[in-house]
């Protein structure tokens, strides 16, 4: 297929609508869901969707054109992965994106001009230099969590730890280490085994051990949340190494806005940022399968190009005409089973001085065709089918938090039939287990090998133990 090069505000639309259609994509089989391409994907529109209608409302096709193309610039500054999602994703839609400034990755200084941690590839030196800069040998596991993300599997482990460096005083908070495994290989973990915590990185991969647990993953990289970084090792050589604020390629700076949106534009843009919120969600997993997210992305489908169309309407009154047409589309595609979704952001704009009055009474009418929620019992969530495919397992120790006790805890994604007779074909839904309190927690990646039946002690809606595969996983409060 020729390629086509309509212009930088077609493209910025067109990346909004593969967006949806990629989120679409990896949730609407739970056996397939991938919750860190959600969580990213929808991230990237957390401060984007106001910049594609601050395109579409521009009075010139020039005015579209200088706007998107500064819009995309300041979008792809955020790191090359996003740049590259960025160029791959227009691509398929017959947009180049090629000429946008592939951004620099640089180390950092914060306000005092301190230097700053970032996440870093696990490398072998990496490692070396985590055990010499903290005492591993006395870490402790606080978060040990296994997903399938797509038909992957990765990992994510942190570890908290004492110094090895000086910080001039004894009264501080340890260390935290966070590490990512992409591609794991093996998992093994036992939240009983309080064992040294080792971390090995070479050419055949990472191994992140603990006493006779261990994870291994092709690889990973490491974040140090430390507020004392910069007096490590590792900080002292980044500080030689980055030069002072103000002499260093910064972040990008902060889009210039053009004039606030209004009006019904304003309205459908509060929601479609609203519904990205939603989506990002799943980023805490105790919330993975709690918003209907590929029937909500069938409801924006297209809606970049759509809005495109709205604001190329001359005139205030048609243009406020077609961003209205535009909200009842979506409330008419979503329907009374998703309707309240929307009205969960559609109601903010009512109170935004932006909003005039007609567009104030319009939302209102809106409201009054709004269905009635239903009050029809569904299914219980903590109900288990006959069977389960695991999908995460994540477990948290107990621990100290701004002056917070927080108990152990555990949660469980689980991808299960749709139904007590759902056909083969038919997609899986998401259901979430939360078990506090959490006793014992035992995983072995076989549990993930394909769905398993469940066995679970649920009472008055507490789950007090659940076990996948033999045991492969086991979890289990402590009054078991």
């Amino acid at each position: 297929m020729k390629r086509r090069e309509p212009g930088a505000a077609a493209a910025f639309g067109a990346l909004l609508d593969r967006s949806m259609v990629q989120i679409e994509a990896v949730a609407t089989d739970g056996r397939k869901f991938d919750r860190e391409a959600v969580r990213w994907i929808s991230d990237v529109w957390d401060n984007n969707t106001f910049a594609l209608f601050g395109v579409a409302v521009a009075p010139t096709r020039g005015g579209r054109e200088r706007r998107a193309r500064a819009a995309l610039t300041w979008m792809a500054g955020f790191g090359a992965e996003r740049r590259a999602w960025m160029v791959r994703s227009a691509g398929l839609t017959g947009h180049r994106l090629e000429p946008l400034p592939t951004p620099e990755a640089v180390p950092g200084r914060d306000y005092r001009g301190v230097v700053r941690p970032r996440r870093v590839p696990l490398t072998a030196d990496l490692a070396a230099g985590l055990a010499a800069d903290y005492d591993l040998t006395g870490a402790q596991v606080r978060t040990f969590q296994v997903e399938r993300a797509g038909d992957r599997l990765v990992g994510f482990v942190e570890v908290v730890a004492g110094r090895r460096f000086p910080v001039g005083s004894d009264d501080v908070d340890p260390a935290e280490l966070e590490m990512w495994l992409d591609d794991v290989t093996e998992a093994r973990f036992d939240s009983g085994d309080r064992s040294p915590v080792t971390v090995c990185a070479g050419p055949d991969g990472i191994v992140v051990g603990f006493g006779d647990g261990l994870i291994g993953a092709k690889s990973g990289s490491v974040y140090c949340d430390d507020s004392y970084w910069h007096l490590s090792g590792a900080g002292l050589t980044a500080d030689r190494r980055t030069p002072p604020n103000g002499e260093h390629p910064a972040r990008p700076a902060p889009l210039r806005r053009p004039e606030p949106l209004d009006g019904a534009a304003l309205a459908a843009a509060m929601l479609l940022r609203g519904i990205m919120w939603e989506f990002r969600m799943v980023r805490y997993v105790g919330e993975v399968g709690a918003v209907p997210i590929a029937p909500l992305c069938r409801v924006f489908a297209g809606a970049g190009t759509q809005i495109l169309a709205a604001g190329r309407r001359s005139g205030a009154e048609r243009r406020e005409e077609a961003f209205r047409r535009l909200v009842e589309e979506w409330l008419d595609r979503a329907g009374p089973a998703l309707q309240h979704w929307l009205w969960r952001w559609l109601g903010g704009p009512a109170d935004d001085p932006h909003i005039g009055e007609s567009t104030r009474s319009w939302l209102a009418a809106l409201a009054q065709q709004r269905p009635r929620p239903s009050r029809q019992g569904g299914e219980s969530s903590l109900e288990l089918p006959s069977q389960a495919e695991l999908r995460l397992a994540s477990y948290t120790a107990a621990h100290t938090r701004y002056g917070k006790e927080r108990e152990a805890s555990s949660v469980l994604n689980l991808a299960v039939p749709l139904h007590a007779e759902a056909a083969p074909d038919e997609p899986w839904k998401l259901r979430t287990l939360k078990i506090g309190n959490t006793g014992r927690f035992r995983l072995d990646t076989t549990a993930f090998d394909g769905p398993h039946r469940p066995q679970a002690i649920i009472e008055q809606d507490v789950v007090h133990s659940f076990t996948l595969h033999e045991e492969a996983l086991t979890v289990r409060r402590t009054d078991e």
